[in-house]
């Protein structure tokens, strides 16, 4: 029996998202939180703060949907609370989305070589990895959409619909994403649509009704919480501006009132925001500026790939041949930013992580159309940067950025939980995010005794919050030396101490993480 060469490429992509997954990158808070939850729904059927099947997880106050965290349920059952099974789920669902994304192509295009391309550059693409790694939301959100997508082509339409539902209940952005691609694809088949509307009746219901859970939560409390914390008018750079334009005139027309309105220029903003996500630097060269959602010294993709993507979209224009799969991924491409752009952390890689299946696309359209012997250039080249970014990866990101992954709290919790009784109070540094949430986490603390002391602190500038205290453990240090009591642990990043060093934790790149300190 012949192997499919799909079946290689799935392989190596499962080699690339799951080899050191333990260990690296260190767990992140959001990670430990959906972790963290499904742990405490096992153990007692509520999350951290004592609501029953939530759809959405109050957490820090940023209201994750909680989707993910019910598919990490039986991997943590099975395995434990551990960084492998926390992003267990995302792992194999990236994979399904890589082998539909494949599905989709051959069913579109009907040319198998070029689907096995989109597979294969998906697979080592930099973007896709980076967030098939952790549990990251919008990569499983993403794997929905696209196996959505294909099974609205293969007119599976109670499929199409659950799938696209599903992303709605896994992460914010895909809920402007989704029902864009879902009207794109109605739009490009509207002539089928018109004579077929009939079969469309009794699945459109089907989506309302199984999309209400999560629009009710989302009006309720989770998208409204979400949003005000990180849409485009969490940023009060237009309003101010459009104040100080304002007050530079003396007498203030209409026609200023118009060409200086808020509105006007959070409009421009948002322009702004959307276009910065196709803007070659962040997308080859720097990447983004979040340390956490980047790769060191690289781009989001290959430097190799930029020609060969502008080449891909210039024969996409000049092909009638895949036409379906062309309109497609233009379409695609152009709704993917969106969600993204409406908030003011533009451009985002994890948030417009959609861009990623029509960009290895034209990418792999522009491979298909070279000349044989071009291959013998471009597979050296392709190898050198996949080195790179191995290297880069594995080798270089937790020394340059140890700090943006919570590094060294698989390490240091375990040596809190042998001393805690011993001290009658311990200050844990909050200079690394949420370590509450990492301190249950890796203690695996007691679900039931959280659900009864949790309280959050109000919410910050941007709608987050955290927690200050849980049993003798207080996640600040005061700035004042005195106000620490006597018979304490002090657990401190760079916070100025004036005791001995009792003991240190040192960070992959050789910097002082934590300190501890007993007064």
């Amino acid at each position: 029996m012949k192997i499919k060469k799909i079946f290689f490429i799935l392989i190596l992509a499962l080699i690339l998202r799951s080899i050191f997954i333990n260990t690296t990158p260190a767990l992140n808070p959001d990670e430990a939180a959906l972790g963290y939850n499904a742990y405490s729904i096992i153990k007692t059927g509520k999350d951290e703060h004592g609501q029953s099947l939530p759809l959405h997880l109050k957490s820090f106050g940023d209201y994750k949907p909680a989707l993910y965290t019910y598919l990490a349920i039986p991997c943590i059952k099975l395995l434990g609370l551990t960084p492998f099974a926390t992003r267990l789920p995302n792992i194999i669902l990236s994979i399904f989305g890589i082998y539909y994304a494949y599905l989709l192509i051959h069913l579109l295009t009907k040319n198998k070589k070029l689907a096995l391309l989109t597979a294969l550059v998906l697979t080592i693409s930099p973007w896709h990895i980076h967030f098939s790694r952790g549990a990251w939301e919008s990569s499983i959100a993403l794997s929905f959409v696209i196996i959505g997508t294909y099974y609205f082509f293969k007119d599976r339409k109670y499929l199409f619909i659950l799938f696209y539902a599903l992303s709605l209940y896994t992460y914010h952005s895909a809920r402007l994403i989704a029902p864009l691609l879902a009207l794109s694809l109605f739009i490009s088949t509207i002539n089928d649509l018109r004579s077929n509307y009939k079969k469309w009746l009794f699945p459109f219901f089907f989506g309302i009704l199984i999309c209400i859970p999560v629009l009710f939560s989302f009006l309720n409390n989770g998208g409204t919480a979400r949003f005000s914390g990180v849409g485009i008018t969490a940023d009060k750079g237009p309003l101010n501006r459009s104040e100080e334009l304002l007050n530079h005139h003396n007498n203030v027309k209409l026609v200023n009132r118009i060409i200086h309105n808020k509105r006007v220029l959070y409009v421009l903003s948002w322009s702004e925001k959307y276009l910065s996500h196709f803007n070659l630097n962040f997308l080859f060269n720097e990447g983004d500026a979040v340390p956490r959602s980047k790769i060191p010294n690289m781009g989001l993709l290959y430097l190799i790939e930029l020609p060969l993507l502008i080449y891909g979209i210039y024969k996409s224009s000049k092909s009638l041949k895949f036409q379906r799969s062309n309109a497609l991924f233009i379409s695609w491409l152009l709704i993917a930013p969106i969600a993204s752009s409406m908030t003011f952390q533009a451009p985002s890689a994890l948030r417009a992580l959609f861009m990623v299946l029509p960009l290895s696309y034209f990418i792999a359209l522009g491979i298909y159309k070279l000349s044989t012997k071009s291959y013998y250039l471009l597979i050296p080249i392709y190898i050198l940067c996949f080195a790179f970014y191995l290297h880069s990866y594995f080798v270089q990101y937790p020394k340059i950025y140890p700090f943006a992954w919570n590094h060294g709290f698989s390490q240091v919790i375990p040596y809190v939980e042998n001393n805690k009784n011993k001290y009658e109070h311990i200050y844990f540094t909050n200079k690394y995010d949420q370590p509450y949430i990492l301190y249950l986490f890796f203690s695996q603390y007691d679900p039931v005794k959280i659900q009864k002391q949790i309280k959050l602190t109000p919410p910050d500038q941007f709608g987050f919050q955290t927690v200050e205290q849980i049993d003798n453990i207080t996640f600040f240090i005061p700035q004042q030396y005195e106000k620490i009591e006597n018979k304490s642990l002090i657990i401190a990043s760079d916070e100025i101490i004036p005791l001995p060093i009792k003991e240190n934790f040192i960070f992959p790149d050789g910097s002082s993480g934590y300190n501890i300190y007993i007064k």
